[in-house]
């Protein structure tokens, strides 16, 4: 599964789940996967980009197009490489910050500290995409958690990252957060968003549609599913 975000002014964001990678495309690199990702050749693609960047010469359109199907090829997200193996362009996947977590002071339960070490275990051994899997069956057919208890549970989670003695950020945080609500028999939605300029990754669970934090965050773009 792949997670987006476009905007037309600054381009579009990737999230793969398989590797847990980021990759953000300008906007002339937007236009070229939406047009892959639908079903486009390099060609349409190429027609694509001429029509909206007229100005431009064909022949370097359609050595962009070249240049960004090897990088994608070699991230793994289109299924085969450029024809003639057009050498790839360096800067077309950008590494994105994930920040640290700061959370509440205070003691945190036994419970909170245990599901913790369970999803920072997860993220270290096993590929993303495991721990995409398990967030995704622990809250599959069951009823949401109620807003009230899920930030309770975040608050206590951001505790016992204070105490962890590994890598607890948010991504850890809301991991250990929607699998804990799975073992009570609810669903917590886990999410996933950036901010612009430069590309600030978050990750954090939503709760019977409403958006759980543990501080004064800023509102970051939510990815969404790729249809």
């Amino acid at each position: 599964m792949i997670y987006q975000l476009a905007d037309d002014e600054r381009g579009l964001v990737l999230v793969d789940v398989r590797t847990g990678e980021c990759h953000v495309l300008n906007p002339p690199g937007m236009v070229t996967w939406s047009v892959l990702s639908s079903g486009g050749t390099r060609d349409d693609a190429v027609s694509a980009l001429a029509s909206r960047y007229p100005a431009v010469p064909g022949e370097r359109l359609r050595a962009d197009v070249d240049a960004l199907l090897d990088d994608l090829h070699q991230v793994g997200l289109v299924p085969v490489a450029a024809p003639g193996g057009a050498p790839p362009r360096a800067g077309r996947a950008q590494p994105v910050d994930v920040p640290m977590a700061a959370g509440p002071p205070g003691r945190p339960g036994v419970r909170a500290a245990l599901f913790l070490a369970v999803a920072a275990a997860v993220l270290v051994v096993f590929p993303f995409k495991v721990a995409h899997r398990l967030a995704l069956r622990a809250g599959r057919n069951r009823p949401a958690l109620d807003p009230a208890t899920a930030r309770r549970m975040a608050a206590d989670v951001s505790r016992a990252a204070g105490w962890f003695p590994g890598r607890a950020a948010c991504l850890q945080i809301s991991l250990a957060t929607v699998l804990w609500a799975g073992s009570r028999g609810r669903r917590a939605d886990w999410c996933f968003g950036v901010l612009p300029d430069p590309y600030t990754f978050h990750a954090w669970i939503e709760a019977g549609g409403e958006r759980i934090t543990t501080g004064d965050e800023p509102s970051y773009h939510r990815l969404r599913p790729l249809p």
